[in-house]
C-alpha cells in the first residue's frame, strides 16, 4: 500500500496537485546554526520587531498589464540570469528588510557590514566593515568601516549604518527586529519612549559601536542579512511605509559592485557596473536578472542560450546532463521543509495526534522515489547533517498501525474535521507531486486535505493571519548555519505578529533552552543546548519536520569566477560578482 501513491504521482504528475498557480516561490521565514568569529548575533528569517511579513496589497480588479518589452539579448560582457527563480528566489521583491530569501541578487547592489567568507558559511568576513572587535564580556561590538562610496558618489558613513540597524527595530519596517532586541535601549526605542537606540552609536564617520544588554552570539549572522541603505535617501520614509516604498526598485542608491539602473515589471532588472566600488570596477558591464513567472521557462531560456544561469529542480536535471555547454552546481539547501500544524486546531494541540501524522507519512519512500535520493529526512528544525541534530531524535518511521493507535489513545477522530486546507507557496512539479502523495497518505488516518498552491504574496497574506483557514501548511525554513534562527518561529514570546511563531508553539522548557542558546558563547555548550532543542521539538512534534533537500543551479561554461551555492536562499556570502567574467 505504501507505494501506490508514489506510483500515481510519478505516472501522472497528479492532477490533484495542479489545482493552483505554479508560481516559483521564495522561502519565507527563518533558520539556523553556528555563529562566526565575533560574538553577538541573530540569524535568518529572524522575527520582526514589528510585523514579520507585510500583508500583500489588495489586487486591483483590473490591473493594467505592463506593455511587452523585448528580453535583453545575451551579449558579450553582460551576464544574464534567472537569479530569483526557485524556492529561495523571492521573485521581484526588493525590500531587503522583509526578504526571507532571495538574497543573491541583493548582493549585486547592496553592501552589508559583514558576510560569510565563502559558500561553506563557516567563517565571517568584513564587507563594509574592514574589521570589528568584541569586548571580553561579549557585550560591546565595535566596527571600523572601510572607505566606500554610494552609487551617487558620496561616502558611506557610520550614520548610514546606525540608521539602517535602527530601522530594524521600527514597527513595521523589518522582519528582523526580534534579532536585535539585545541592543541596549531596544525596548524603549521600539515602543516609542526613546527617539534613538541607546546602544547604537557612531563615535566618528568610520566607527559603529553596538552595546548589548547581554551577549548575543548570533549577531554577526543577522547582520549578514541586512543590506545597508543610505540614510539621506530613506530617512523621510515613515518606517511603516518602508516595505512599500518605490525607492527599493526605482532609484535605490546602494554601495555594491553594481547599480540597479532599470526595472521592468514582469520582465527584467538591470544592474550596471559601479566604477568606484571599493573592491574595484567589475569585470562585466552589466548583470541582468530576467524574471520568469512561469515554472520551467527559465530552464528553456538557459538551454537556448538566452540566459547564463538559473536555479533548477531535481526533476529538471536529466534535461541538462547532455548539454556540454552547462555546468551543474549543487549544495545542501540548509532549508528544512516541514508541515506547519496549526495548533489553534484543537485536535492538533495533542502531541499524540501530531505524532500520528508523522507516522502516517512515508518519508523514506518519498525521498527515494520522488527526490531520487537527493534529500535527507529531518528530525527537527536543524540540518540533519549538522551538529545540532539530536542523534536520539525519533525518526518517525512510516507505521500506520502506530499512527492509528496514537489517535485511539488520544480519542481523536480526524475524519470529523472534514476536509482541511493544506496551504503552500511551493509551485514546482516535484513539490506538487510530493504534497499530493502526502495528502493521499494522510487520508489513511482519516485526515482529508485540500491542497492549495498559491503565489508568495497570497501565501504571506493567508499564512500570517490569526483568523487563518489553513490547518496544514508546507513551508521551508532555515537560512544558514546559525541555530538561533529557530527563536522567532518557536519561542512563545514571538507569537505573530510580534514574531513569526504562527502555529502557535508555546512550551516553557523550549523557551528556556532558546533563551540560553542565544547568549551562550561556548561552542560546545551551545551545541549541547541546541541538541536538546532538537530532541524536545522532535518529541513534541511541534511541526511535521520532514526533509532537507540538495538544491541545484546550472550555469553556462562561458562564465568565469562565478560563485554560487543553492543555499541558503542564495546569498549572504562573498560571491565577488565584481570578479565574474564572461567569454
Amino acid at each position: 500500500m505504501k507505494n501506490k501513491y508514489i506510483s500515481l504521482a510519478m505516472a501522472t504528475g497528479l492532477a490533484l496537485a495542479a489545482c493552483a498557480a505554479p508560481t516559483p516561490t521564495a522561502a519565507p521565514k527563518p533558520a539556523a546554526t553556528a555563529a562566526p568569529a565575533a560574538p553577538a548575533a541573530t540569524t535568518a528569517p529572524a522575527a520582526p520587531a514589528a510585523t514579520a511579513v507585510p500583508a500583500a496589497p489588495a489586487k486591483p480588479t483590473e490591473a493594467p498589464k505592463p506593455a511587452a518589452v523585448a528580453a535583453p539579448s545575451n551579449a558579450a560582457n553582460v551576464i544574464i540570469g534567472g537569479f530569483d527563480v526557485g524556492p529561495g528566489g523571492f521573485p521581484e521583491r526588493f525590500d531587503n528588510f522583509f526578504a526571507g530569501a532571495g538574497h543573491y541578487r541583493f548582493e549585486f547592489y547592496l553592501s552589508k557590514l559583514v558576510r560569510y567568507c565563502d559558500v561553506s558559511l563557516s567563517k565571517m568576513c568584513g564587507d563594509l566593515a574592514e574589521k570589528w572587535e568584541v569586548a571580553p564580556d561579549g557585550k560591546t561590538v565595535t566596527f571600523t568601516l572601510r572607505d566606500a562610496k554610494w552609487h551617487d558618489g558620496s561616502k558611506v558613513t557610520a550614520d548610514d549604518v546606525v540608521f539602517t540597524i535602527s530601522r530594524q527595530l521600527d514597527k513595521g519596517a523589518s522582519r528582523y527586529g526580534g534579532s536585535f532586541t539585545a541592543i541596549t535601549g531596544s525596548k524603549e526605542y521600539s515602543e516609542g519612549t526613546a527617539k534613538t537606540l541607546a546602544g547604537l552609536s557612531a563615535p566618528d564617520a568610520k566607527t559603529v559601536k553596538i552595546a548589548l544588554d547581554k551577549p548575543n552570539t548570533p549577531l554577526l549572522d543577522t547582520l549578514s542579512f541586512i543590506g545597508i541603505i543610505q540614510k539621506k535617501q530613506f530617512e523621510n520614509v515613515p518606517p511603516a511605509d518602508l516595505s512599500k516604498s518605490d525607492l527599493w526598485k526605482n532609484g535605490i542608491i546602494g554601495s555594491g559592485p553594481f547599480k540597479l539602473t532599470k526595472y521592468v515589471a514582469g520582465q527584467y532588472t538591470e544592474f550596471e557596473a559601479f566604477a568606484d566600488y571599493y573592491g574595484g570596477k567589475p569585470k562585466v558591464d552589466k548583470i541582468i536578472n530576467r524574471h520568469f513567472p512561469e515554472a520551467g521557462t527559465a530552464l528553456i531560456a538557459l538551454q537556448k542560450g538566452e540566459i547564463d544561469f538559473t536555479y533548477v529542480t531535481v526533476d529538471e536535471l536529466d534535461k541538462l546532463k547532455a548539454n556540454a555547454d552547462l555546468k551543474i552546481i549543487e549544495g545542501p539547501s540548509l532549508v528544512g521543509q516541514s508541515m506547519y500544524l496549526n495548533l489553534r486546531t484543537k485536535e492538533l494541540d495533542d502531541k499524540r495526534v501530531r505524532q500520528a501524522i508523522m507516522h502516517a507519512v512515508d518519508r523514506d519512500t518519498i525521498i527515494k522515489t520522488l527526490w531520487k535520493g537527493t534529500a535527507l529526512p529531518s528530525d527537527c528544525f536543524f540540518s540533519p547533517a549538522g551538529p545540532y541534530n539530536s542523534k536520539n531524535a525519533n525518526p518517525y518511521k512510516f507505521d500506520l498501525a502506530k499512527a492509528k493507535a496514537l489517535l485511539k489513545e488520544a480519542n481523536v477522530d480526524l475524519a470529523k474535521l472534514g476536509e482541511v486546507e493544506f496551504l503552500t507557496y511551493y509551485g514546482d512539479q516535484l513539490s506538487k507531486d510530493m504534497l499530493a502523495v502526502i495528502s493521499e497518505q494522510l487520508k489513511e488516518i482519516g485526515l482529508k486535505t485540500k491542497l492549495r498552491f498559491v503565489d508568495v504574496p497570497t501565501f504571506n497574506t493567508e499564512f500570517y493571519n490569526k483568523e487563518t483557514k489553513w490547518t496544514l501548511a508546507w513551508v521551508g525554513a532555515g537560512n544558514g548555519p546559525e541555530p538561533d534562527n529557530i527563536y522567532t518561529s518557536h519561542h512563545s514570546s514571538e507569537e505573530w505578529p510580534k514574531g513569526i511563531n504562527i502555529n502557535v508553539i508555546k512550551n516553557a522548557e523550549l523557551d528556556k533552552l532558546l533563551d540560553a542558546g542565544r547568549v551562550e558563547g561556548d561552542p560546545a555548550k551551545r551545541t549541547e543546548i541546541y541538541q536538546k532543542v532538537c530532541q524536545l521539538s522532535n518529541d513534541e512534534a511541534l511541526r511535521g519536520y520532514m526533509l532537507e533537500s540538495t538544491r541545484y543551479g546550472a550555469a553556462s561554461k562561458k562564465l568565469g569566477n562565478f560563485i554560487y551555492t543553492p543555499s541558503p536562499g542564495g546569498g549572504r556570502y562573498m560571491a565577488y560578482p565584481e570578479k565574474w567574467t564572461k567569454q
